[in-house]
């Protein structure tokens, strides 16, 4: 089932779901990370805290239930580029980036680093 983004947040909410997902664990440095450094973007900068979450916990869910394998992660990733442009590309790996450094990056986060970083730059 292919994944569609309402708008550029989802898009990059999106992107950094799968990120979140990689290890199989959502931490709280995760969570800091994503409320503190995430939401305060220009692209975010209008929502509060809860209306944040509330969006990033349904863009999950549908990243999720779309059961994604790994041809379908590189699908929803060079949507994600249609839709984000080339400055929001840049921003979400840099997101995607300092994600996987806040509770120190598993083997399945750095893989999928390696590939958003190739398809989003």
């Amino acid at each position: 089932m292919a994944l569609t983004f309402e708008d550029d947040r989802d898009a990059f909410l999106a992107v950094l779901s799968l990120v979140i997902g990689a290890d199989q664990v959502g931490s709280l440095r995760e969570r800091d990370y994503l409320l503190g450094q995430v939401r305060t973007l220009p692209l975010f900068g209008d929502m509060g805290t809860t209306e944040f979450t509330k969006l990033l916990g349904e863009v999950t869910e549908r990243v999720y239930v779309s059961a994604l394998g790994s041809e379908q992660v590189g699908e929803l990733l060079v949507q994600a580029k249609s839709v984000l442009g080339p400055e929001l590309c840049q921003t979400v790996v840099q997101s995607a980036t300092g994600l996987c450094a806040a509770d120190g990056s598993a083997r399945d986060e750095d893989e999928l680093l390696l590939q958003i970083r190739q398809t989003l730059a």
